[in-house]
C-alpha cells in the first residue's frame, strides 16, 4: 500500500485542494516517488488504497478523493466524515 509522505502545493497552500503533487513510498519508510495529484485521484478512484504517513509524528490516515465546489478532483483524509488536515501537516517539497 502506498504511503503519501510529502506534498507540493500551489499558493496559498492552506487547503487540500491546493495540493498538486505528492511523494509516496511503498512502505511507511523507503525511497520516495513523485506523482501528480490527478494520477493519485485516478488510482484511488480505481480501487487503490493510499494512506498518509507523517515521518515526524507517525500519524496515519486513509486518503480519499473529493470534488471541490468548482468540480476539481483532489485528495483528502477524513475523520468521522469530516475533512482533516493530515495531508497538509506533511513536509513540503
Amino acid at each position: 500500500m502506498p504511503y503519501i509522505r510529502r506534498i507540493s502545493v500551489t499558493a496559498p497552500g492552506t487547503r487540500n485542494e491546493h495540493i498538486v503533487a505528492v511523494q509516496h513510498s511503498v512502505r511507511a519508510t523507503g525511497p520516495l516517488h513523485s506523482e501528480p495529484v490527478g494520477s493519485i485521484v485516478g488510482r484511488i478512484d480505481s480501487g487503490a488504497v493510499f494512506r498518509s504517513h507523517n515521518d515526524r509524528t507517525g500519524a496515519e490516515a486513509q486518503v480519499i478523493t473529493r470534488r471541490s465546489g468548482a468540480g476539481r478532483r483532489y485528495i483528502a483524509t477524513t475523520s468521522n466524515g469530516v475533512e482533516s488536515d493530515n495531508l497538509l501537516s506533511l513536509p513540503r517539497y
